[in-house]
């Protein structure tokens, strides 16, 4: 089994394919999977094109991306494109599936529908995979990987990221190589033939303040302990300079997400997140996921050397931090683009602590409006601010 990445920063998008697959041109058979993550300003349609018609076998699968990508081979910003294949001669098969979301279907019955898809793609009906990986657009995260969980009974490990544009504007997609939408769902299903490990987390520290969302509305929290949620957050932070309707949070606020206990590990909270991305015209917070009322949330606070050295973290989490002992084919890494933004002038270090946590070896990391991930004790969640890492060993 072997795992190939590449990356481009070409502005012609069908020059940067033939850029980025280059090495994997190179091999006496096509991968069977293909991971491909792009900014905003290439044109996908190109790109699917391209990678179909030099791989005509090959199941294709990926999203667009915040302002770069991140793979072995570096940190690239702006103009980029990556690639990752994975070549698996022995036992291991591999199905896609996508759709837009479409009236007829609920969330709930498109996801079973793109579920039996993927597996049928496969050729391994009956058996459980190994891995789930998730790209939808953002909305429906927490009600998929429910669905999902529900369809095996019992949870199969799961990464994902919400698919993402450079500031917010909606020109985002998924894309499978059966086709592309700019809202829906898309679904690959792993069954390779060797190990997975996995981790996920904040790397965010909860403040000592939290309150009752008392009032809110899918991913609009209204209010905490019966007050304005914005009136709240203002003291929490001491951001007030920078909260106002016409605000973009998505940068500014990377620091202070929200958080809600996801599972405790002997008798220590974890959390998942929930990122502010703006105020909406009626005074409530909008964020990249659900916040139910009822939930207790705290105020996370995120240093950014500590953002920095989180990627390695969750690597070495996933190693069981045996990295001695540890050698891993290949990897896939989600990373939030609100975080990569908090520190982007830093990631050509976080690169670096990447590739030595993954001993060298090949990985792909889009920038994601939502991560998706299992924790360690079992979960399955969508979150926002988070790293998802899963290995591939033998």
């Amino acid at each position: 089994m072997k795992i190939i990445s590449g990356v481009s920063q070409k502005n012609n998008s069908y020059d940067a394919v033939y850029d980025c697959i280059r090495n994997m041109a190179t091999e006496q058979s096509a991968p069977n999977l293909i991971l491909c993550y792009f900014t905003e300003r290439h044109n996908k349609e190109t790109i699917i094109s391209t990678l179909k018609s030099q791989f005509p076998s090959s199941k294709i699968h990926g999203c667009t991306s915040c302002q770069g990508i991140m793979t072995d081979q570096g940190f690239a910003d702006d103009h980029s494109i990556a690639v990752w294949g994975i070549f698996d001669s022995g036992l291991g098969c591999y199905g896609t599936s996508i759709s837009q979301f479409v009236s007829h279907y609920d969330i709930e019955s498109l996801t079973i529908h793109l579920l039996e898809e993927a597996i049928k793609d496969s050729g391994r009906e009956g058996e459980l995979p190994s891995l789930v990986l998730l790209h939808a657009t953002s909305g429906h995260e927490e009600k998929i990987i429910s669905v999902i969980d529900t369809f095996f009974g019992s949870p199969v490990p799961l990464i994902g990221g919400t698919a993402a544009d450079n500031h917010n504007q909606g020109l985002w997609s998924v894309f499978t190589q059966d086709g592309c939408v700019k809202s829906g769902i898309s679904i690959s299903v792993f069954y390779p033939s060797c190990k997975v490990s996995y981790s996920f987390h904040s790397g965010y520290a909860p403040s000592n303040v939290s309150g009752i969302a008392t009032k809110t509305d899918q991913r609009t929290i209204y209010e905490i302990d019966n007050r304005p949620a914005l009136e709240v957050y203002k003291e929490w932070t001491n951001m007030s300079c920078l909260l106002n309707k016409k605000t973009n949070l998505l940068e500014n606020m990377a620091q202070y997400p929200f958080g809600r206990i996801a599972g405790y590990m002997y008798d220590i909270p974890y959390f998942k997140l929930a990122h502010p991305t703006k105020i909406t015209n009626d005074g409530g917070i909008e964020c990249f996921a659900n916040i139910y009322e009822g939930e207790e949330v705290f105020v996370m606070y995120g240093e950014k050397d500590q953002i920095i050295s989180r990627p390695q973290r969750v690597i070495d989490s996933a190693t069981n931090f045996k990295q001695e002992k540890f050698v891993p084919i290949g990897g896939i890494n989600i990373f939030c683009a609100g975080s990569m933004m908090h520190i982007k002038s830093s990631m050509l270090d976080v690169c670096d602590s990447v590739n030595a946590a993954m001993h060298g070896a090949p990985y792909i990391c889009p920038f994601t409006f939502g991560e998706q991930g299992r924790f360690t004790g079992g979960e399955n969640a969508h979150g926002n601010l988070m790293v998802s890492t899963v290995l591939f060993h033998n």
